[in-house]
């Protein structure tokens, strides 16, 4: 049987191109949606989670203690110790090094220079990141790009390139550090080393420093006496011993840190960077979501289009298998060869598959960096995941192949070898396949809407799997009588174009099969480019609600507000400003600023529930988000009670319209509040700045330092939310960038299959042809039947394809972010976003697709004689 299986694939090849592609198609899909989750997760490895990208297990501080002495990054920081004097985590068992990621916020100064006291000051300084260096460096998630790391105890440093060039430092170079206290100490420092800018957002828009342990605590001193802050961590990065047990390490760790009390969760850096993913997008894992939905879309799809096609090739050679039986073959035997071929052809179309969604995937990622300045975008593929797919590949084939292999062998060889009259709808197996097609399609339809709606995954999913398994078996029904109705536009072509019409009608099982690949093609593609805008259209609304606004510059208490605003709206990359001026407190003691209204409405991005339109009605304050009761602010000695609007990511802060503030009595100036000598002193005003759409994460740095020289501040004082949006809104567009290329990709290989099916009908109808030429239809004629006939199936499939793939991807929109555009106030409808444009883009190229198709069966069909035509068999 093995032998039969391997001739029938050297013997008719073409039969089996199909099959393979079918199968190629199918795993591509399930591949890259997998190549598709580990590159994102290797992505945000890189960017989020940039910072302990090399650890092996990561502690993350949770919310505040009591005090600050123990909050959980200071108690984590206490814990942790240094490589000289270990803490209690570092001395866990199986724990090789551990980590505190320590980050200071230091003054920096190319000119160092001696004031009139005799002290260091600092000339045109700016503030940096200063972070120490542990034992092993990667640890530290710093990538030296030229030079060598520091010495321990010594004064030596790394600066980030950006920083580097900006200051013209070399390696070399000499420049001061100071923290910036009353009473600190300048220090001079050497550069030996010059690294990538890091990628975690939180770091992203300042300058960085690495250096040794001792010159970070030599820094820290704010004082003669050597008095320092206590440090805080913001993870604590682990290092294992090796042949460790990562889970065992894990339970110790945590248990250390519960039984200290310490708000703190110890987990794999993945976890820990997905973690901080879905506590910034409102508790909801958007990627886990849409990945996973992705992943179960493509595992559905793959199985229905190689069974599908596997079905019809095997049915096809009913007569084949029961010929074998008459010469001898047994039941068995016959069942063996049909799964062997599966096998065979399952296991060809799976490797290339898989093999061409890694490929297409790792040429498009290095591709697609520079353009969408997203240096940490990175190719990921777990090679179990890319076998799983492969195996599913392989195993679908083989199941696909059972079914009619056991057909064929349920009847007598000499009723098999009997001509097989066609299925149209009007006999009985045409009746019962569309009865049942009908029940699939229209009741898995309603039990999808029905999960999707209840956010139910099983219902919605396996709905939507009914649904399309009837969609497919109804396509006899509404394919030919669609082609026919799109064959008026095939009237001006007069009989060929008649023709054309007809033939869609009358052998309607062929023109189903020939538009199946591309109805089946075209739907997907469809689905995933209207569940992917939506997806982006959503995780913006989220990104803009959580971070509302791009940046906030506090600025010095007798600074010009309105001239800083002027200078800072000039600058080419900022969108709007607007000036927060101190005008009293609230009941609590936080301050209250007064904010022209519709300046307000410019700067804000997103609000949840109603907050947008009711931001800057009179009678409301924009506050936090926590804060649910109404707001009592005071004003010139004067209260008034303002109903909230929540906004995420601000501290404590609330603002007020300056129209309201002034019916309190406000004077247009900032008011004053206590100094620290217990004198008066002048409250500082704000910027809210709203940045362009289009600023990539590696500006944001340029942007803030061209903002704090504008605003005539050191860049920290310049806050907001514009990293952490920018970081995401990169990642989910280029994610979706990745997903369509290698979905084009998919449309061109379903058109070679449609190609290659309207190539087998053209050689089945061979005698027609002939009939038709004897009759007096010429060559162009039937040039331009068999074009026009291949156009319009292909035009309409992917019609058809376009309005099923829009409300398959509407369904998986609804089922994965109808949850949170809920919780975001949006609605608990999600709106689809449909690609117009795309859409019409993918109906012209399967028209012309078709067309191109056509060319190869025309010609074969014109060189034939009709005599030579009719005399085949």
């Amino acid at each position: 049987m093995l032998k039969i299986a391997l001739s029938q694939l050297r013997t008719h090849p073409r039969r089996y191109v199909s099959v393979v592609l079918a199968i190629l198609i199918g795993t591509l899909f399930l591949a890259a949606s997998f190549v598709v989750s580990s590159s994102a997760q290797a992505t945000l490895r890189s960017s989020l989670g940039a910072t302990y990208a090399n650890a092996d297990l990561v502690a993350v501080p949770g919310g505040t203690g009591v005090s600050h002495q123990d909050s959980p990054d200071v108690a984590l920081s206490r814990l942790t110790g240094t490589a000289a004097k270990p803490g209690e985590l570092a001395k866990v068992d199986g724990v090789a090094e551990a980590y505190a990621a320590e980050t200071d916020y230091v003054q920096v100064s190319d000119t160092p220079k001696t004031d009139d006291s005799g002290s260091a000051a600092l000339d045109g300084g700016e503030y940096s990141a200063l972070s120490p260096l542990p034992e092993q460096v990667d640890l530290a998630g710093m990538t030296l790009a030229e030079g060598r790391t520091p010495e321990a105890g010594t004064r030596q440093v790394v600066v980030d390139t950006t920083t580097a060039d900006r200051l013209g430092l070399t390696l070399g170079s000499e420049f001061s550090l100071e923290s910036g206290g009353p009473e600190s100490q300048s220090v001079q420092v050497t550069v030996v080393g010059l690294a990538e800018p890091s990628a975690d957002p939180r770091l992203s828009a300042l300058p960085q420093t690495w250096g040794p342990q001792s010159l970070v605590e030599e820094v820290r001193q704010t004082d003669a006496e050597g008095t320092s802050p206590d440090p805080s961590a913001s993870a604590v990065l682990f290092r294992l011993d090796d042949g460790a047990d990562a889970g065992a390490v894990q339970q110790r760790l945590q248990s250390l840190l519960d039984g200290q009390k310490v708000d703190a969760t110890v987990s794999t850096p993945d976890e820990a960077v997905r973690a901080q993913l879905a506590d910034s997008s409102g508790g909801t894992d958007v990627f886990a979501w849409v990945l996973g939905g992705f992943a179960a879309l493509a595992l559905l799809v793959t199985a229905l289009v190689i069974a599908n096609t596997f079905q019809v090739l095997v049915a096809q050679r009913t007569r084949e298998l029961a010929l074998l039986r008459t010469l001898g073959a047994s039941t068995r035997q016959v069942r063996l060869s049909v799964l062997l071929e599966g096998l065979l052809v399952g296991l060809i179309g799976s490797v290339l598959g898989t093999l061409l969604a890694v490929g297409l995937a790792a040429v498009a990622i290095p591709l697609l960096r520079d353009p969408l300045n997203l240096s940490t975008l990175t190719f990921g593929a777990d090679p179990v995941r890319l076998l799983i797919a492969a195996g599913v590949g392989v195993l679908v084939a083989v199941l696909a192949s059972l079914t009619p292999a056991f057909a064929a062998t349920r009847v007598s060889p000499l009723q098999a070898l009997q001509p097989v009259p066609e299925v149209t709808v009007r006999s009985r197996g045409g009746a019962v396949r569309t009865v049942l097609g009908a029940v699939l399609f229209f009741g898995g339809t309603a039990l999808m809407l029905w999960g999707a709606f209840g956010q139910s995954p099983v219902p919605a999913i396996g709905g939507g799997m009914l649904s399309f398994i009837g969609m497919l078996m109804l396509a006899t029904v509404f394919v030919p009588p669609a082609v026919s109705a799109a064959g008026l536009l095939a009237r001006p072509a007069g009989v060929p174009g008649r023709l054309a019409a007809v033939n869609a009608v009358r052998h309607r099982s062929r023109t189903a099969s020939t538009a199946a690949a591309l109805l089946i093609g075209t739907t997907l593609v469809t689905l995933f480019l209207v569940g992917g805008r939506t997806a982006q259209v959503s995780t913006d609304a989220a990104l803009d609600t959580e971070y509302p606004v791009d940046l906030s510059v506090t600025l010095a208490a007798d600074a010009d507000a309105e001239a800083v605003a002027k200078r800072v709206g000039d600058l080419a990359d900022v969108q709007a400003v607007t000036v927060a001026t101190p005008v009293g407190t609230t009941e609590n003691g936080s301050p209250a600023y007064a904010v022209d209204a519709d300046g307000l409405r410019q700067v804000i991005s997103g609000l949840p529930g109603d907050g947008m339109s009711r931001l800057g009605d009179e009678g409301t304050v924009l506050a936090p988000s926590w804060v649910e009761d109404d707001v009592t602010v005071t004003v010139a000695g004067k209260e008034a009670t303002l109903h909230p609007v929540g906004a995420n990511s601000l501290e404590s802060e609330v603002y007020m319209t300056d129209t309201e503030a002034k019916s309190l009595g406000w004077d247009g100036k900032a008011v004053t509040g206590e100094a620290s000598d217990g004198g008066e002193a002048t409250m500082a005003p704000r910027l809210l700045v709203a940045t362009a759409d289009d600023v990539p994460v590696t500006g944001l740095q340029d942007l803030t330092q061209e903002v704090a020289r504008a605003a005539d501040v050191d860049p920290g004082s310049v806050t907001g939310g514009a990293p952490m949006r920018a970081l995401y809104a990169q990642i989910i567009d280029t994610m979706l960038w990745i997903v369509v290329a290698l979905l084009a990709v998919s449309v061109v290989i379903a058109l070679i299959g449609v190609a290659n099916t309207l190539s087998l009908s053209a050689i089945e109808r061979t005698r027609e042809n002939s009939l038709l030429r004897a009759l007096g239809l010429t060559k162009g004629g039937l040039r331009t039947m068999i074009a026009l006939e291949a156009v319009l199936i292909a035009a309409v499939a992917a019609a058809l394809g376009c309005a099923l793939g829009v409300l398959y991807g509407w369904a998986g929109s609804q089922l994965l972010l109808g949850e949170l555009m809920d919780s975001l106030g949006r609605g608990s409808v999600v709106a689809p976003a449909v690609p117009w444009l795309e859409l019409l883009l993918i109906v012209g190229v399967a028209a012309l697709a078709g067309l191109l198709a056509s060319v190869m069966p025309s010609r074969r069909a014109t060189r034939m004689s009709p005599v030579e035509g009719l005399a085949s068999v």
